[in-house]
């Protein structure tokens, strides 16, 4: 079969990629990311539509009806909500997703309020000078020791409300994206915003060659996967969900940041036998032999597997980029990207299945 793996263009995946990280989609917070998406498969030639739990879905009719096959990258990213004000006006906050709140300290933000305005922040320690505070140093870096400080004149609760700040203000992590001309990208979000580039492309190809999948299949991008819960409803119609989410690099991990991998088994357990046998398969037939591997993944879920803990009727498999400094500033190769679409072509093309 030939997957035509030539025409892959990575300035182009970079180019998606650099425009997705850029809009902000914290956990639950979609109308930015859905219109951005809409546009952009718009201009492709699709329609996207979305269901009650605001995953946005692409449905492409495939050569056989047999079955209808799902492929999900999820567009939410790990951020904060605010809880509360503290007497000089910062914020008070939690995090939704699992922020590692070392990592975002002098990090600036935008604070997405009910009214649809946002305004600039920046996460602070609350002790947050060492001129200041001798402590400042060994506090603990989280959610009770650490707020959000408006970029701006805001001396009190009163100011930080006058502005259109509440209580359920949904705070976006910015996140510097970076790439250098060795193929290396460095940004937040890479998760899982990689992953959605790469559907984005596939999704490309296939319009511009005239190709249809092997199966009925639909393109899913949830919204909610940060928490746990992405897939946890999935079409009826579908008979399997593959999650592309990052993949990882460790000590546990026979990987490095050009490399693709196949997860067996995650901190959920298992995914399916033969599935995941079908992807191993379809990284043998269209990846570079020296950059897939397969993977157990520790601390880790995807929307797969969430898909299938919430009983739904579902065979769940997962691949993805391998990534280091997950859920900081993520870093990866533009090859990671390279090869996990080959592997999505193949998936979604039917090697493996004949």
């Amino acid at each position: 079969m030939d997957l035509q793996l030539e025409k892959i263009d990575p300035k182009y995946l970079t180019s998606v990629l650099r425009e997705c990280v850029e809009v902000d989609s914290p956990v639950g917070y979609y109308p930015e990311i859905h219109a951005w998406l809409s546009d952009t498969l718009a201009e492709l030639g699709y329609e996207m539509y979305t269901d009650n739990k605001a995953t946005a879905y692409v449905r492409v009719p495939g050569q056989s009806s047999e079955k209808c096959v799902c492929i999900g990258a999820h567009l939410d990213t790990i951020g904060l909500i605010v809880r509360g004000f503290n007497e000089d006006g910062t914020l008070r906050v939690r995090q939704l997703g699992g922020i590692n709140y070392a990592s975002i300290e002098g990090e600036t933000c935008s604070i997405l309020c009910r009214d649809g305005s946002a305004i600039a922040g920046q996460v602070i320690c609350n002790h947050h000078s060492v001129h200041v505070w001798a402590e400042t140093k060994t506090d603990p870096r989280d959610e009770d020791h650490m707020s959000v400080s408006v970029i701006g004149d805001v001396k009190s609760p009163a100011d930080a409300r006058a502005l259109g700040i509440t209580e359920g203000a949904i705070i976006g992590i910015d996140p510097h994206y970076e790439e250098f001309d060795n193929g290396y990208v460095v940004s937040r979000h890479i998760d899982d915003k990689a992953a959605v580039a790469v559907l984005i492309d596939v999704l490309r190809w296939l319009k511009e060659e005239g190709l249809k999948p092997a199966f009925d299949t639909l393109f899913a991008f949830p919204i909610y996967e940060e928490i746990g819960n992405g897939g946890a409803w999935v079409p009826r119609e579908c008979s399997e969900y593959v999650a592309v989410d990052i993949t990882l690099v460790g000590p546990d991990y026979d990987s490095d940041e050009h490399q693709v991998g196949v997860i067996a088994s995650d901190a959920k357990g298992p995914y399916d036998w033969n599935l995941t046998n079908t992807l191993i398969d379809c990284a043998r037939e269209a990846c570079d032999p020296q950059k897939w591997n397969t993977q157990v993944c520790f601390h880790y879920s995807t929307d797969a597997n969430a898909a299938y803990m919430h009983a739904n009727n579902i065979a769940a498999g997962a691949f993805g980029m391998a990534c280091i400094n997950t859920h900081g500033r993520e870093r990866f190769h533009v090859d990671a990207m390279v090869e996990t679409e080959k592997l999505t072509r193949a998936y979604v093309m039917g090697v493996g299945r004949e």
